[in-house]
């Protein structure tokens, strides 16, 4: 986060960071769903300012209406989320939308509905995809290396043909 996390942004700022629109920024402070942290509008000729956590915490509630929730269930994931102690829910938890149900990530095996079920327990497997991704490309380098430890020079299979056992190198 960095410098970010101690620079205000203008409403017209977030709305073009955060791709949601301007009227639905004012409607959302005027109506506390999504109020600026650092300063509210006084009056006229005055600006709200909004920390970086509440331009995530916008991403987040546009992320949400994109999958389908509606605002006023949001606004129900945010009391249930502030009950479990979080002081910028949108902004800390980590958010799955399931269908119509909005749950909480917790760990690998566990999701927590927020919205349909508040409190109850989804037993699932999170893979991270990123990780998964990154031990196959390690493998795939371990994995080719001849006795030499160089990689093949050529292809293991031309693009387009059928895998054939015999053309990948086995480990020692």
């Amino acid at each position: 986060m960095g410098d970010d996390a101690r620079l205000g942004f203008s409403a017209g700022a977030a709305a073009r960071i955060t791709g949601v629109a301007y009227r639905t920024i004012d409607h959302w402070a005027r109506t506390k769903f999504i109020a600026p942290s650092i300063a509210e509008a006084q009056g006229t000729g005055t600006e709200r300012l909004y920390s970086f956590k509440d331009l995530v915490a916008l991403r987040v509630a546009r992320e949400l209406r994109d999958a389908g929730i509606t605002t006023s269930a949001l606004k129900r994931v945010i009391d249930f989320l502030r009950e479990k102690k979080f002081e910028n829910p949108l902004a800390e938890a980590k958010l799955v939308a399931i269908g119509r149900d909005v749950a909480i990530v917790r760990g690998k095996e566990e999701l927590v509905s927020a919205l349909r079920s508040p409190g109850q327990t989804y037993l699932a497997f999170v893979l991270d995809l990123g990780a998964a991704v990154k031990e196959v490309r390690q493998g795939v380098r371990v994995g080719l290396k001849d006795s030499r430890g160089d990689l093949p020079k050529k292809p293991i299979a031309a693009a387009g043909s059928r895998y054939s056992p015999t053309a990948m190198p086995r480990r020692a």
